[in-house]
């Protein structure tokens, strides 16, 4: 199985608050820092939580004259107590020629800040061989915003061993995926002030997909019916894995997929204990996945359809949002044939491609991050009709 699919040690770091004042919504003054606190106005089919954003001491790491903050959710409904991630935004050099903002999420439970993900460095053709940092700065130099999440308590209050998958929940993955649905309203509502002028996008690779993928689809970012922001384009990349759990658990009895990408091969939709082990019963009661594919597919979690992207409620997903997937050739992993039965079920705005000699961390691959920042910059702009602030 792919090493993006491997658990990863977040790293650690000394990190202190700093004063910073929001000119939209203030909260009381809590040791030296200002909180900002926001409330969601409407509900999708999945009600996002509520959060409270307190700046941080950046990294010295990734991108460079970045600002951080500690974003702490609640209230998202079967994920008991708070969560706590860390988010890192940078301005483009001109905010007057701002085009839009950019979300990034990395793979597995999104436990790095995509600039400075090992799993997105190695390949000597990107600047410094960290071709996660040139995605971030390629998009960042082409005056967009850009949000990096990392989905780690940056103060290591709170105990969070698989990230935003951290569970337990009944309806796992979906419910969790509430996390970084409330993050992003937080940042779009606080810090972009509902800002319905330039477009807001996102990208992540493998399980952080999977969690744009829930943001459009269960979340109502996809629509104008939900939250806010409506994303203009939304690009998982390796993924969403998440696309039919039942599917992913049920072992031997796993159906295969033909895909186009490596063109003609036959991939089967198990996820294996390996990867259930790691990224789904961490998001369960109990290891419910592990157990059905030791069962081949005898023993289901009831909920599995249910927790899925494309769920029982969403069987075919129609969105405002364009959708633009990646997929590598070297990426024979489960999490290809899952995106795609999301995908193949869209009824709206969708585009595919396969980026060749690109394995699952397709970021790390000097084409794929290439890719990524063309898609970016060519698609994420303002659609007519756009989202109005809530």
């Amino acid at each position: 199985m792919s090493a993006g699919w491997l658990s990863r040690l977040a790293i650690p770091a000394s990190i202190r608050r700093i004063s910073f004042s929001f000119p939209l919504i203030l909260a009381g003054l809590i040791g030296g820092s200002i909180l900002a606190t926001v409330t969601p106005a409407l509900a999708a089919k999945n009600a996002i939580g509520t959060a409270t954003l307190a700046s941080e001491t950046c990294q010295d790491s990734g991108l460079p004259n970045g600002t951080c903050y500690r974003v702490v959710i609640s209230d998202c409904s079967e994920a008991a107590g708070e969560f706590a991630a860390g988010i890192k935004v940078n301005e483009p050099l001109n905010p007057s020629l701002l085009k839009g903002t950019v979300f990034f999420t990395t793979g597995g439970g999104g436990d790095m800040f995509y600039d400075d993900d090992p799993d997105y460095m190695g390949d000597a053709n990107c600047s410094g061989s960290n071709c996660g940092l040139m995605v971030v700065q390629s998009i960042n130099s082409a005056n967009y915003r850009t949000v990096q999440t990392n989905f780690v308590d940056p103060e290591h209050q709170i105990d969070e061993p698989s990230g935003w998958l951290t569970g337990p929940s009944l309806n796992g993955p979906r419910s969790l995926a509430c996390r970084y649905a409330t993050l992003v309203h937080a940042v779009w509502s606080i810090l972009l002030e509902s800002d319905a002028t330039h477009p807001v996008c996102a990208t992540g690779n493998s399980g952080g997909g999977a969690a744009v993928a829930y943001a459009i689809t269960q979340y109502g970012m996809g629509n104008s019916s939900g939250p806010g922001p409506l994303f203009t384009l939304a690009e998982p990349t390796s993924g969403p894995p998440y696309g039919r759990i039942d599917h992913g658990c049920a072992g031997s009895a796993a159906p295969d997929l033909t895909v186009k990408c490596p063109a003609g091969a036959k991939i089967s939709e198990n996820y294996g204990l390996q990867t259930a082990e790691s990224f789904v019963d961490p998001a369960y009661s109990s290891p419910v996945c592990s157990a059905d594919i030791n069962s081949a597919g005898k023993n289901p979690d009831v909920n599995f359809h249910h927790d899925s992207v494309l769920s029982d409620d969403f069987a075919a997903p129609s969105y405002k949002t364009v959708v633009r997937t990646l997929f590598g050739s070297e990426d024979l992993s489960a999490a290809v044939p899952l995106g795609l039965e999301w995908y193949n079920a869209i009824t709206s705005t969708k585009t595919v491609a396969c980026v060749a000699g690109a394995p699952h961390e397709l970021p790390s691959n000097f084409d794929g991050a290439s890719t990524i920042v063309k898609d970016v910059t060519s698609l994420c702009k303002q659609p007519s009709g756009a989202h109005s602030s809530p």
